[in-house]
């Protein structure tokens, strides 16, 4: 039984750092700490029309195997859209490329226990900052592990704010006092 725990841990030790290596172009201030980790993954899929996006940054904050998944109840469609990081790089350079978008935290809660946190982010889509009114609202429940040296998202699901389901007063900016 020893024997499958070293073995298991090398396999663990030299999958993180295969994971580590592709990390090397984003600054550690990035994954210090939970909060950290999401701001910036908030601003690397962020960009006005025609900008580029920092996507070596947005992919060295995720574990290798990561997942994000959306729950959708809307006019244009329902159900729930799974992919990876690079999947969702495609997906949002095809559809905002051209108009811009904008994903802007509006309230962070985390919760650590370890070299775990779990941290629930009310958000606003707009496709350009100035514009008067967000397109659209919603929440991300990131799942982050630490390796003992910085912070990974392993998972990140979201959903869309709806009339019959709007986010939670406790994660409306007006009810805490701001974005955080």
């Amino acid at each position: 039984m020893t024997r499958h725990i070293r073995i298991g841990s090398c396999l663990l030790t030299a999958a993180l750092t295969i994971g580590l290596a592709g990390a090397a172009h984003a600054g550690s201030e990035d994954w210090q700490s939970p909060e950290a980790i999401v701001h910036a993954l908030y601003q690397t899929i962020s960009a006005d029309p025609g900008a580029r996006r920092d996507w070596d940054r947005y992919r060295a904050l995720f574990l290798d195997g990561a997942r994000l998944s959306v729950a959708m109840n809307s006019k244009v469609g329902s159900g729930i859209l799974g992919m990876d990081s690079e999947e969702l790089i495609a997906q949002t350079e095809t559809a905002y490329a051209a108009t811009g978008f904008h994903e802007i935290p509006l309230v962070t809660r985390v919760e650590r226990h370890g070299l775990l946190a779990s941290v629930m982010s009310s958000f606003e889509v707009r496709l350009r900052l100035a514009d008067k009114k967000p397109l659209m609202r919603g929440l991300n429940h990131f799942q982050l592990l630490n390796d003992g040296e910085r912070w990974w998202i392993v998972s990140n699901v979201g959903t869309i704010e709806t009339p019959t389901s709007p986010l939670p007063a406790d994660l409306l900016p007006e009810k805490t006092g701001g974005a955080k």
